[in-house]
């Protein structure tokens, strides 16, 4: 087996390892997002009711986020781990295009049967599948990425953030969100979670400046906001 293959296999695995051990713990528990396994191949179903669940909204506090993520008008805007595209219809809404970027096709199907019920005015957003460790952006293509949910589960970080540094426009902006560690509601399990200190850090060796972290504003997650130089 090649190098390049096992790569892109063993996270894949780990994932699905890790999922069932969640799995147990969850299955009793309608407030918790999806285990691993189901963030990595959702159903139409799950992803249905990510979109619409009412509490997610409570605890994500999506247009806080989108006040972080700043003004979109004329923006290119790469959401990262899109799922249903729970942001990226939200983004849509004001950008000028959003990739929406996930490694399942399932997803990006649901984004492009979520497009035609909304109409014409969601004709900015390309879904666009991605391998796992690759961001998948032209060169300079992207004024805004935002990760949400999703940072832990980017293999070879140390190759992927050069990548998507280059897939940056000069000055732009990344916003990443995600859970906290500790007994909360939301979230997987804290072997799956990232401290917000390690992903500053690791930001900062990666070549981002003007690296913030917010832990107050959110309940159960942080909001690191970072930029390219």
């Amino acid at each position: 087996m090649s190098k390049k293959l096992v790569i892109l296999i063993l996270p894949m695995f780990l994932i699905s390892c890790g999922g069932k051990q969640e799995e147990a713990q969850q299955n009793n528990d309608p407030d918790r997002v999806g285990t691993v396994t189901e963030r990595v191949s959702p159903t139409q179903e799950r992803l249905q009711a990510e979109i619409e669940d009412p509490k997610r909204t409570e605890w994500q506090n999506p247009d806080l986020i989108l006040e972080r993520i700043g003004d979109l008008t004329n923006k290119t805007v790469a959401d990262i781990g899109a799922g249903s595209g729970y942001f990226t219809f939200k983004i849509a809404r004001e950008a000028a295009k959003v990739i929406a970027l996930d490694i399942d096709p399932k997803a990006l199907e649901y984004i492009d049967s979520q497009k035609e019920i909304v109409g014409k005015w969601s004709d900015n957003i390309e879904p666009r599948l991605t391998p796992p460790d690759v961001p998948n952006l032209l060169e300079e293509e992207a004024d805004i990425v935002l990760i949400v949910n999703t940072y832990n589960y980017i293999p070879n970080k140390e190759i992927y953030f050069p990548r998507l540094l280059n897939g940056m426009k000069p000055g732009g902006r990344l916003i990443i969100v995600d859970f906290k560690k500790g007994d909360i509601p939301v979230g997987p399990a804290d072997e799956y979670k990232v401290e917000a200190s390690s992903v500053k850090s690791f930001l900062r060796k990666s070549s981002f400046r003007k690296i913030d972290i917010d832990e107050k504003s959110l309940q159960y997650q942080y909001i690191i906001t970072a930029e390219k130089k």
